[in-house]
C-alpha cells in the first residue's frame, strides 16, 4: 500500500531544547496511526511541521511524494487538522465560518457539514465566541471532516469533548471516516482511548520513535511475566528484550519485547517454581516502553 506521509531524519530545537532528533516516521494509505508520547514529548510540534506551521531545522517530510515546505498551501486542500483548541474568529457565526471554510476546499461537502452539525446539536446561527470550549472542539470537528481530507491529523482533539461526544467520535466517526478511504495521525496521551482503533502504533520518547509497528504485531509480542522462585530471585537476570523488572522477595516481574520461543527458554533455565505470561493492554504497552 501507498505511502501518504514520510518523515526522514527530523531535527527540531527551541533554543537550546531538542525536542526532534533523526525522526523517521510513514504512514499508509487508509490506516490509523496512534502516535503516543508523554507531554512535552514533540508530538504538537512534529504536527505542526507537518502542517507548516513551523519550520524544520533538519531534515525533509513529504506528503504524496512532495516535500513539504514551511507556511506553503498547496497540500493543505487535502489535510483536515483538528488541534488540542481549535481557534476562530469569534465575530463569525457558526454557518458564516463553514461559508468561509468552504471557498478554500475543493471537496468541501456542505451536506455532511449540516448533518454534523445536527448531530452534534450545534446552532448555525450562534456566534463562534459564545461557544463553549466543547462546542468550539465539535466545531473544530465538523470543519476537517466536511472538507473530506485525505490526511486527518488529529493533535489529542478529545480532551475537552463531553462523554457522548467522545464516544461517538472514537466508535462511531473514526470508522466512517475511514470508509471513506481517510488516513487517520491520531496524537494523544490519553491512552487507553486509542485501543481498538489503531491499525499501527508509534512511541515517541525522548525525540525519537522508540517503538513503531502494526499493532497487532505488537500485542502479541509484549508481555507479562511472573515469575516465583522457591528462594531469592537470582541476581543479573540478563535476557535480551527485558523492557521493565521489578522483584519482591521471591517474585519477579518483567515486561518483555520481543516475545518468543527464545526468550522462554532462557526464562524456564533460570527454574521458577512458576511462570505466569500475560498479554498487555495499549495502556500497559506505552508505560512499559517509556518506564
Amino acid at each position: 500500500m501507498a505511502e501518504i506521509l514520510q518523515v526522514n531524519n527530523l531535527f527540531k530545537s527551541f533554543g537550546r531544547k531538542q525536542v526532534l532528533k533523526d525522526f523517521n516516521m510513514s504512514l499508509e494509505e487508509g490506516k490509523v496511526y496512534g502516535l503516543l508520547g508523554k507531554n512535552g514529548e514533540g508530538k504538537t510540534t512534529l504536527i505542526r511541521m507537518v502542517m507548516g506551521i513551523i519550520p524544520i531545522d533538519k531534515g525533509k517530510i513529504h506528503y504524496k511524494g512532495k516535500k513539504i515546505k514551511f507556511n506553503h498551501p498547496c497540500y493543505k486542500k487535502e489535510v483536515g487538522y483538528i488541534p488540542e483548541e481549535s481557534i476562530f474568529f469569534g465575530w463569525m457565526t457558526i454557518n458564516e465560518l463553514m461559508s468561509f471554510n468552504s471557498s478554500f476546499y475543493p471537496k468541501w461537502n456542505a451536506h455532511k457539514a449540516k448533518e454534523y452539525l445536527d448531530r452534534f446539536d450545534l446552532d448555525g446561527k450562534i456566534r463562534i465566541k459564545n461557544l463553549s470550549r466543547g462546542m468550539k472542539l465539535k466545531l473544530g470537528l465538523i470543519v476537517a471532516l466536511a472538507a473530506e481530507p485525505e490526511l486527518l491529523i488529529l493533535d489529542d482533539p478529545t480532551s475537552g469533548m463531553d462523554v457522548p461526544t467522545r464516544h461517538d467520535f472514537l466508535k462511531g466517526l473514526i470508522q466512517e471516516i475511514l470508509e471513506q478511504g481517510t488516513t487517520i495521525l491520531f496524537s494523544s496521551h490519553l491512552v487507553h482511548e486509542l485501543e481498538g482503533i489503531i491499525d499501527h502504533l508509534g512511541i515517541l520518547h525522548s525525540g525519537k520513535l522508540i517503538l513503531e509497528e502494526n499493532f497487532e504485531q505488537v500485542k502479541n509480542k509484549v508481555k507479562k511475566v511472573h515469575l516465583v522462585f522457591d528462594g531469592s530471585v537470582p541476581e543479573g537476570i540478563d535476557i535480551e528484550g527485558i523492557l521493565t523488572k521489578q522483584t519482591d522477595g521471591n517474585k519477579c516481574d518483567l515486561g518483555i519485547y520481543p516475545w518468543n520461543d527464545e526468550v522462554k527458554t532462557n526464562l524456564e533455565t533460570l527454574h521458577p517454581t512458576k511462570m505466569d505470561v500475560e498479554s498487555m493492554t495499549l495502556e500497559e504497552i506505552f508505560v512499559h516502553f517509556v518506564s
